[in-house]
């Protein structure tokens, strides 16, 4: 690095010989920077902006190429980026950040991603079927599926290990093994209720499969809803009784690899209209059952709590009203802003910002290219995919 310095010069007048200042710009010397100081400052800076330091230099480019640097930028972030993914067919996605969501050009073209030509035996019905550190499952209804970063276009084919294809799918992080693992359930395959389980280790490039006897059905809802959340360990999906009664919160703990029902007080278990319709939803630091009362036109919010994972309580943290822009329209929370506000879908192709008292403080353009069932959120890193050896290209 060169910097400038300041030489003193003499110069004469007529009245006699004087000195004076005069700015130097002649290059000094190289300083050395130190390498630490330049991490700790790299560390420090969003995603993007690292990225583009790569091409200052071959060291910088080691540097920031380097997976256990991409580790702990991602882990010592102070403020990370989300980001919101909306598919507009099988081959163009655009990307806005979570802050300017309701800015009306604010959305960009995402030009790094390269739809596998295995996918095209499936035809069009592209959806993210899950996030994890910076990385997005994607999926042709349920068949195949592909792990893809958008902030940097890596990707991975991920063959599922049955012709049969999935109904409940996911992805989740075992920070123990530092591994990311992949969820498909299979349910019912056949007259005895017996159901498979299948989780795929992206460390060990490998499915594990184990049939369960799982009385559960699921629900005739949209795709998305059948997309696991990924919350404190576990992945967690809402399904319907085999008799189609009650509703079922299941959960697959990613380190433990264990299947487990989470219990539903029973206003919320026992569905008395048809009409109704559940989802689950992680937001901030909680997770969500997010209850639309298509009758009553009223959205209910309750988060879930949790004690030593033996022990778990809902509490009813929001409640409004769907018709919140004069005309009733179905309402998906996606997150909280920085304010605690919530920024929402509603079904009219439109975003919006709601308080907690269920007030509608702002929404944006409809837009054609807002699709609820093909969204997803991500948080931007460059981080490599577990088992992948070596620097990050």
């Amino acid at each position: 690095m060169n910097i400038c310095g300041r030489k003193r010069k003499k110069t004469e007048t007529g009245d006699g010989k004087r000195e004076k200042m005069q700015t130097d710009f002649s290059p000094s010397p190289s300083v050395h920077v130190n390498e630490d100081l330049i991490k700790e400052i790299l560390l420090n800076l969003p995603t993007k902006a690292v990225l583009r330091f790569k091409a200052l230099s071959k060291s910088w480019f080691s540097l920031i190429s380097d997976s256990e640097f991409a580790r702990r930028h991602f882990d010592a972030a102070v403020s990370p980026t989300h980001k919101l993914l909306n598919f507009v067919n099988d081959s163009k996605a655009y990307c806005v950040d979570i802050k300017s969501a309701l800015c009306n050009d604010s959305w960009h073209a995402v030009s790094n991603f390269i739809v596998p030509s295995s996918f095209d035996l499936w035809g069009s019905g592209l959806s993210v079927a899950g996030s994890c550190r910076g990385f997005l499952l994607l999926q042709y209804y349920f068949h195949d599926l592909v792990m893809w970063n958008p902030s940097t276009g890596r990707q991975k084919e991920i063959h599922c290990d049955s012709s049969w294809p999935h109904d409940l799918s996911g992805m989740g992080y075992d920070p123990v093994d530092d591994d990311i693992v992949v969820v498909t359930v299979t349910l019912r395959i056949n007259d005895d209720n017996d159901s498979k389980v299948s989780y795929f280790s992206l460390r060990t490039n490998c499915w594990t499969s184990v049939e369960y006897v799982l009385p559960y059905a699921y629900s005739k809802f949209q795709l998305e809803l059948r997309h696991g959340q990924f919350w404190n360990g576990a992945l967690y999906w809402i399904l319907k009784s085999s008799d189609k009664l009650r509703s079922v919160v299941i959960a697959f703990d990613v380190r433990e690899k264990r299947l487990s029902e989470v219990p539903l007080p029973n206003h919320l278990a026992i569905l008395p209209l048809q009409s109704d319709i559940y989802h689950l939803k992680v937001m901030g630091e909680h997770l969500f059952l997010c209850l639309v009362r298509n009758e009553v036109a009223l959205i209910e919010m309750w988060s879930m709590k949790e004690q030593h994972k033996e022990v778990t309580f809902w509490i009813k943290t929001f409640v409004f009203s769907s018709y919140l822009v004069g005309f009733m329209s179905l309402i998906f929370p996606i997150c909280f802003t920085e304010n605690g506000e919530i920024l929402a879908f509603n079904s009219h192709d439109t975003l919006l910002k709601i308080n907690k008292k269920g007030n509608l403080v702002r929404y944006g353009k409809k837009h054609s290219l807002l699709d609820f069932l093909s969204c997803g959120m991500y948080r931007e890193s460059f981080l490599s995919l577990p088992g992948e050896s070596g620097e990050i290209k």
